[in-house]
């Protein structure tokens, strides 16, 4: 069996051999600066049980698998309070060799087939991305409605914008700011208008993974009858989900770029000038797509051997997925090239990154716990002494900006690339 086509029982032994050592809950103990910020799982944060980390959702599995529980509405909402955010999955390796974000997702995958799921609200939004391609139930011919008539689009460029359903509908301004850097860059892009269907991102991570495969199959086809080699994107859904998730289903051979990636080629090539200061003080928060969960998967194939009772190890070892090779220095690096910014770092940076709190469907199934997540965050944000938040995920901004006005938090919040506009502009 393949890896992509995995079920709950293929990872039986992942879930048997879970230590409980609560490794999941926490920043790996060499990486943590602070008392304050060295809790790494949201979940926990919020309702602070066992069951909600990434041990306690295997256990929860197991059970399930092995009928020793059954279903029931608290199964289901400590199931899908989780951002699948993929923090436990990176501190778990520092010890063990699990996967617990993949054993969560594969729990999502069966309470669907099982009909026992998802969430209402995830439900209403797998529904709307069928009828009209995306999660929001908007119209498809609105789709470039944030478009500005000024902007050039080469329609036979082999690189395509892939600008994402929540950045078309609801984070217009990440889409007319990347638009137009790519313009004064001399990028000549495609853009797939009504063409452009959802990723599939929100509706994996529910579960609907046989809805997600006629997405994949339907997406690769449009951008091969384009003739698109190179597809960029501003959402880091997207980014995960194309670059990372749709070779486990389909194999393909197109360049997957987040814009941040380009920016950092553009700026290397002399192409992208920045020359107008922006007199700020920055922190920059790791989108969980973006940076850990973007990391390729590997298959593996070898065999569990069992010397002894109880002591278990794989032959050969397991490629581990640990989001080192996320996307972290490209932002990082476009930022520091911005005349009169200074950047300072949170403590929780990188592939130990705290999530912004609005994966997985939580924020639209538990949209208090996304916005308290986005607190927590925040908190971590102003404590560096920045008076500006950055990111590169229409997710992050909607969430971040929506914690920022619920706390009346003394922060402001910019997408990269309009602080990169900013910069070029006369």
């Amino acid at each position: 069996m393949t890896l992509e086509l995995k079920k709950l029982a293929d990872y039986k032994d992942i879930m048997e051999r879970c230590i409980r050592c609560s490794m999941c809950k926490w920043i790996p103990q060499v990486q943590i600066k602070s008392w304050k910020y060295a809790q790494v799982c949201p979940s926990i944060d919020e309702y602070n049980f066992h069951a909600y980390s990434g041990g306690g959702r295997m256990i929860i599995a197991l059970s399930l698998l092995t009928e020793r529980i059954g279903y029931s509405e608290e199964l289901l909402n400590i199931v899908y309070r989780c951002t699948a955010c993929g923090a436990c999955a990176v501190s778990c390796k520092y010890l063990n060799d699990l996967e617990p974000l993949e054993v969560i997702e594969a729990l999502r995958k069966k309470i669907v087939e099982d009909g026992e799921g998802p969430l209402p609200a995830h439900k209403k939004y797998m529904k709307l991305t069928e009828e009209v391609h995306n999660p929001y139930g908007e119209e498809p011919s609105k789709r470039l409605d944030w478009l500005p008539s000024d902007i050039k689009v080469s329609k036979n460029s082999k690189l395509a914008y892939f600008v994402g359903c929540t950045t078309s509908y609801r984070r217009k301004e990440i889409a007319i700011a990347t638009a137009r850097i790519f313009n004064k860059a001399g990028v000549e892009f495609q853009l797939l208008g009504e063409d452009e269907f959802c990723c599939g991102s929100p509706i994996l991570r529910a579960g609907g993974e046989a809805q997600v495969l006629d997405l994949i199959k339907r997406n690769i086809k449009a951008f091969k009858e384009r003739g698109i080699e190179t597809i960029v994107t501003s959402c880091a859904g997207c980014y995960s989900t194309l670059k990372a998730d749709y070779p486990r289903y389909v194999k393909h051979d197109f360049k997957i770029l987040h814009t941040s990636e380009l920016l950092e080629q553009l700026l290397k090539e002399g192409k992208l000038k920045l020359k107008k200061e922006v007199p700020l003080t920055v922190t920059y928060h790791d989108p969980c797509h973006l940076g850990r969960c973007s990391e390729p998967y590997k298959e593996w194939h070898g065999e569990i051997m069992e010397p002894i009772p109880l002591v278990r190890f794989p032959v050969p070892p397991l490629p581990l997925r640990q989001g080192t090779y996320g996307c972290y220095y490209p932002p990082r690096n476009v930022l520091k090239a911005i005349p009169g910014l200074k950047l300072v770092e949170m403590e929780r940076i990188k592939e130990y990154a705290y999530c912004c709190g609005a994966g997985g469907g939580v924020k639209a199934a538990f949209p208090d716990f996304a916005l308290k997540t986005a607190g927590r965050r925040l908190e971590e944000a102003i404590d560096t002494g920045a008076d500006t938040l950055v990111s590169c995920c229409p997710f992050c901004a909607t969430n971040l900006q929506d914690a920022i006005k619920a706390n009346n938090a003394p922060i402001k919040f910019y997408d990269l690339t309009e602080l990169v506009l900013k910069a070029m502009e006369d």
